[in-house]
């Protein structure tokens, strides 16, 4: 209840209840941490790192030379159209490079030592 009040749930999209409204389902959320084992926690550091990286470059990029979207990878409405973009952002260099200071990036275990993305936020 606490949950739902606070508003920790997530949009199915395309999915409708009984009055036509968008579903919200709540978080799946464990009170005991998962715990990774070290070896593996060393391999997935790295993709998460690569990942998070390339998330900042991404943000770079639209706000500067804008090559992803002039190839047509990203189209261009999508982004320069999202309430989140920034036009007084376009030109800013940031320390270090850094615009997402933070990242919620969600894992699951696909098999021993193999781990998928599923999202990121």
């Amino acid at each position: 209840m606490i949950f739902r009040r606070v508003g920790i749930t997530f949009a199915v999209y395309g999915a409708k209840d009984e009055d036509g409204a968008g579903t919200e389902r709540l978080i799946p959320f464990d009170l005991i941490p998962r715990v990774i084992p070290s070896h593996e926690w060393s391999d997935m550091e790295k993709g998460l790192r690569q990942r998070v990286t390339a998330l900042n470059r991404f943000i770079h990029d639209v706000y500067h030379d804008q090559e992803i979207l002039k190839a047509g990878i990203v189209p261009t409405e999508q982004v320069l159209n999202n309430t989140q973009y920034r036009p007084v952002m376009q030109g800013v260099d940031v320390p270090g490079g850094v615009y997402a200071h933070i990242a919620g990036v969600d894992i699951v275990r696909a098999g021993a030592g193999e781990f998928y993305v599923l999202e990121d936020n």
